[in-house]
């Protein structure tokens, strides 16, 4: 109603620019923005009344990139309706907007497509990663929690949540190259030979291997750059290719300290798991040894505000509705984390 009242406004008073009559495009221009702004505003009052999330961040999270998309369709309902009153095949206006909406629908067509190739494509994966880590009661569940302790330090990072669940989409599949590890290395329960050694840290460059062929349908950059560099150190002695500081990328180093935190609370035959007091501290010894201080600082800010991810029996029980009463195994496995008589490890990785 408001969007049409702001139509006829412009339609009874022109609006002009010297010979040049603005009134239609200025008209068609307010009220879709009239439109969009009564719409979003009510259903984000209604979520804001509905859980008390802030109306501004109600708005940005779930309305703000519409606005484009608006002013866009604007212009191009104009410019069908101009073709419609300006007949070019047969002295009919519909052929001119059937030429224009034909490509309109195959693009769409084309986009729901991508869309569920990618939803299909991650369903498979999340089947996969939650079969790797069926195997082993020890390390149910650990890139799930890996993702989101992620996605809070991102959030608390970035303050944008589309970019938060980027993270925590490549997080969910960081270790998603060991399913190339045989099995009976993975749960070998002796210390490795350097020889074996090697074949575990090649997870990370295997899960990139893996997943190449979804690089330009399913994947963008992020989620390789966390499949690849999570294991990179800050002082430059991680793996594959020995980066460090700034030289990782962003992503891969939230993934890499969230990955360290579940590993060290999570137990393991050759050690007990630690108390979630006793993993903060150690990864705030490794700062600026294994992990960018920033980061150090920003988690340890979110692990003061007890989220549910801090301690691991909570976190499983929240997840899984019920916790076994023992979680250790007579196997060992990497899944989520090295021996300590693994090569320059100081703290738990995945």
């Amino acid at each position: 109603m408001a969007a049409a009242l702001v139509w006829q406004f412009f339609q009874a008073n022109s609006l002009l620019l010297r010979t040049l009559d603005l009134s239609t495009g200025v008209g068609i221009g307010l009220a879709a923005m009239t439109l969009l702004l009564v719409n979003t505003s009510l259903v984000s009052l209604a979520i804001h009344l509905a859980n008390g999330t802030p109306l501004r961040e109600v708005w940005r999270k779930n309305f703000g990139w519409l606005t484009v998309s608006y002013f866009l369709l604007s212009a191009l309902a104009l410019l069908l309706a101009r073709a419609y009153e300006t007949p070019l095949l047969g002295g009919w206006g519909g052929w001119t907007v059937l030429f224009f909406l034909i490509p309109l629908y195959y693009s769409r067509f084309y986009w729901d497509e991508k869309v569920r190739l990618e939803q299909a494509f991650d369903a498979t994966l999340e089947v996969l990663m939650h079969a790797f880590e069926a195997k082993e009661p020890e390390t149910r569940l650990h890139s799930e929690r890996v993702a989101d302790i992620a996605r809070d330090l991102a959030r608390a990072l970035y303050k944008d949540e589309a970019k938060a669940q980027d993270i925590y989409r490549a997080a969910r599949l960081h270790d998603i190259g060991k399913i190339a590890i045989p099995e009976p290395l993975l749960l070998k329960p002796g210390n490795l030979t350097p020889a074996e050694y090697g074949l575990i840290q090649s997870h990370t460059t295997k899960g990139a291997e893996l997943l190449s062929p979804a690089r330009k349908v399913a994947f963008d950059p992020l989620v390789y750059n966390v499949l690849l560099y999570h294991h990179e150190r800050w002082d430059g002695r991680g793996y594959p290719r020995g980066l460090a500081g700034h030289e990782i990328p962003e992503e891969a180093r939230i993934v890499g300290l969230a990955d360290a935190y579940e590993a060290m609370t999570a137990p393991r035959p050759y050690r007990e798991a630690k108390t979630p007091e006793e993993a903060l501290r150690e990864i705030q010894e490794l700062s600026g040894h294994q992990f960018d201080p920033r980061l150090v600082e920003a988690f340890t800010e979110l692990w003061k505000e007890n989220p549910i991810w801090r301690d691991r029996q909570a976190y499983l029980a929240a997840k899984e509705g019920s916790v076994s009463a023992s979680t250790s195994s007579p196997h060992s496995s990497d899944s989520a984390s090295p021996s300590p008589w693994e090569p320059g490890s100081r703290t738990s990785e995945g």
